[in-house]
Parts: structure tokens; sequence; C-alpha cells
């Protein structure tokens, strides 16, 4: 999601002056270290709990309901954590956040270790490790835009999507590796790379707090009204914005029921953990190639008709999942699924986020991640239900005919045919909010359109959304 904003909302100033490249800036480096720690650990995590659920417990429909109930602890703090997000300091709650799971993720392998892991003992862990992500995941996402300079956020984020791939590759594979190895091991890997997490976000400190200094100094800031209320109340103000809000649901129900399926389906039927995890790896394969040329769709194709056909693709591949149960053929379909995804996340993402402002940044982000995760318990119950009453096959097909529906409705909807092209992002998100002042958005325009003059918006993406 690309965002350009106000000049002296950046930590760096807005001149004509090139930039350095970002692996030389150290607040970037920091930042970078941060993110990608706290991804990597969480990607281990999101692999291994619902094997580690399923050992205990001895039932997939029983995983999935316990799985079920972290995720809604994560749901209901998430816009809190936004909030926090835009009012606390960004540092601190990164730090505070990597402390707090290291130490949840270090006693559960503890316990594991001695031999004292039980369902109800998981389950709580599970529990206050999803609440820790509800109240802290918005905090590295919102830091982004403080510590990079505006005409380097395209870069960094188009960074960030290969990043996410290249973790998404290889989180499976390690994460099974692992899991052979044992739970507690794979519990003390997590909680390894969440203590990293905490110390990079402790060397974010000075930065941080330079880019809030320089935002308040500016003549024309106006914070933006606080409260969780009126973050949402800004995002579901905007027909499109609302829209995709809506599709995320859909999607994010269809794909995340799917991936699910496959792991307890597989694990079901016997297959090995590294087996799993080597399956669902070639969904970050998927991922990595289609980086490759998002950057190039995203330049030729308009951002509504990009996301329309890349739902479509990717509504296309997970139906034809399940037209075989051989290992080979669902890791064909699931990179072929995921080569659209980053397309998809540059464009939509990327007009997402040139409309948030600094402020906004948190809770926009926690309004987002919200709908994205907001049908993610009903998938996970749902998955383990219909393993053990249809099998994976029927399963899959379920699941994967919502994102055929999803994208049907993008088809049809004209909110999002009409996105602009990335060229014209900066119109957009110079309109003035109900949370911004009408100085600043008419300077903001003047600045986005001098940007888009000299060199043009770089497209880029967040995360995936889907």
């Amino acid at each position: 999601m690309t965002t350009t904003p106000a000049p002296a909302a950046s930590p760096v100033e807005a001149t004509p002056c090139v930039q350095p490249a970002l692996r030389r800036q150290r607040d970037y480096r920091n930042w970078w270290c941060a993110d990608t720690s706290a991804l990597l650990a969480g990607s281990v995590y999101g692999f291994a709990i619902p094997l580690l659920l399923l050992a205990v417990t001895g039932s997939a429909a029983q995983a999935g309901a316990l799985a079920a109930i972290g995720s809604l602890a994560r749901i209901g703090l998430l816009l809190l954590g936004g909030s926090l997000a835009d009012r606390g300091n960004r540092a601190r709650l990164i730090m505070l956040g990597g402390l707090i799971a290291a130490t949840l993720t270090a006693s559960l392998a503890l316990i594991s270790w001695i031999g004292r892991l039980s369902a109800t003992i998981l389950c709580l862990g599970h529990v206050l490790l999803e609440l820790r992500g509800g109240l802290f995941s918005s905090s590295t996402d919102a830091a982004l835009k403080d510590v990079v300079h505006p005409t380097q956020l395209g870069r960094a984020m188009a960074a960030n999507q290969g990043r996410d791939a290249v973790l998404s590759l290889g989180g499976a594979p390690l994460g099974g590796l692992l899991m052979a190895l044992g739970a507690a091991p794979t519990l003390a890997f997590i909680a390894c790379f969440q203590l990293l997490t905490a110390f990079f976000g402790r060397k974010l400190a000075p930065a941080l707090a330079r880019a809030e200094r320089q935002a308040a100094a500016e003549p024309d800031y106006q914070p933006s009204a606080q409260g969780i209320v009126s973050g949402i109340r800004w995002c579901f103000a905007r027909p499109q914005l609302r829209t995709i809000l809506w599709l995320m649901v859909a999607v994010n129900l269809g794909t995340n029921g799917v991936m699910t399926a496959l792991v307890y389906g597989l694990r079901e039927r016997g297959e090995s953990t590294i087996s799993i995890g080597l399956v669902t790896a070639s969904l970050g394969v998927g991922l990595l190639l289609g980086s490759f040329a998002a950057g190039w769709l995203i330049d030729r194709v308009r951002t509504g008709v990009l996301a329309c056909l890349s739902l479509s693709t990717l509504s296309l591949c997970l139906l034809l999942l399940a037209a075989g149960e051989q290992l080979w053929w669902l890791g064909l379909m699931l990179a072929a699924a995921f080569l659209s995804v980053p397309a998809l996340n540059a464009a939509i993402g990327g007009y997402f986020m040139a409309l948030v402002p600094r402020d906004l940044m948190g809770r926009a982000n926690s309004v987002m991640m919200l709908m994205a995760m907001l049908a993610l318990p009903v998938g996970l119950v749902s998955a383990g239900a219909g393993i053990q009453l249809l099998g994976l096959a029927p399963t899959v097909t379920l699941f994967a005919l919502l994102t055929t529906l999803a994208a049907l409705a993008a088809w049809g909807s004209s909110h999002i045919r009409s996105i602009p092209h990335p060229a014209d992002w900066s119109a957009a998100a110079a309109t003035p909010s109900p949370t911004a002042s009408a100085s600043a958005a008419k300077r903001k325009l003047r600045w986005d359109r001098a940007q888009s003059a000299r060199q043009g918006l770089e497209p880029h993406s967040q995360s995936i959304y889907l």
C-alpha cells in the first residue's frame, strides 16, 4: 500500500536531493530486522500451532475449535492495539510485544520439555499469545512511515513483499523440521526470534521519537480524532475502502479455510510434518515468483481491473486444487493460486495506504487486519469439522467457492473496477477526510503532484492480506 504523506511528517526532509539506498539507512535496517524477526517467529508458530493442538487433542475438530478461540482473542484486541499504536510510543510497544511473546513461548517450551504440555495449558498459552498479537501487531507496520522517506516507501514495501514471500517459502519447511525435533525446540526457536524483535524495537526508539517531534512541529498539523470509533468511521466512510474491506472477509475465509483444511487433511491421512511443510511452502514459491511481476503489472494495468483479474486467478486455481490429492498436484496448484497475490496486495493495499494519514496509520491497519481476520475463526472450525465429516477434497472445494464468489462480486462492483491507476492515487489521498484539515490536504496535494511529476508513484505492498 503506497502513501506519500506531507514532507514534515517524514523523519527525513522532503527535498529534491537523492536519498541513500534503503540498505544504507540504519533506521530502516533496524525496522526491517524487527519486522522480519516477528514475521519469521509468527510464520513458524502459525505452522506449528495447528499440529500441536492436533497432537494434544487427537481430533481435527477440537484442534480447529481451540485455534478459533485464539483467533477470536486476537480479533478482540486488534482495534485497541491500533489505537495504542497511534497514541503510544511505537518503539516501546514493539519492544514490549516482543518480550511478552518471548516469555510466553519460552514458558511453553519449558513445560513441553518436562512433559507437562496438556491441551489446557497449550490452549491457554495460545490465547495469551493471540491477545498479545492483537494488542501489539499494529505498531511495527505503523512505524514504517516514521523511518522511511516518502519517496522511498514504494521501494521499502516492494522489498517487504519479496521478504514476505521468502518467509512464506521457508517458514513452513522450517516449522516442519522443528516439529520433527519436538514441540520444545520449536517453541524455543520462536522465543529467540521474538527476543530479537524486542531488541531491534529498542534500537528504533530515537528515530520514532524524532519523527513524532517533526510531525508535531508542522504548522498545519492537526491530529485526527482519537479513539477506536474514529478509525473505523474513517475507513468505512469511503465506498471503495468499504467494499474492499468486506471482500477481504470472504477472500480470507476462503483462502485460510483451504490452507487449514490442507494441514489437517494431510495430517489425518498420515503425511509427515515435513511433507506438509513442503506442500505449504509452495505457497511461498508462488508469492516469490509473483512478486517479480507485481511491479510491472501495477504500472500497466488499472488498479481495479488488476484486482479483479488477480482474484479470478486465485479462485480458479483453488478450485483446481481439489481435482487431485497427490502432494505434487496440491503444491503446484497452491503455487499457481498465489502467483497473483503480490500484484493484488500491491494494487489494493497500495490504494488503501495512499489514503491514510500518519496519525491514523495504526487504527487503519488494525481495521484492515480485523476485516482480514473476521471470518478466520469460522474457517478454522469449519475446516476441522469439514475434514472429519466430508474429507479433504469437498472441504477445499467449498472454501474455494467462497473466493470465486468474492471474485464475481469484485467484477460486479463499480467501486472496485473504478479504482484508478497508481498515478492517480495521490489525488484520492489529497481528498480532505473528516479528520484532516483543509489546508493540510491542499498542501499535501501540491507536494504529491510535484513528486509524481518528478519521479512517479511507485507501487508497493505491505503484507499478504489474503
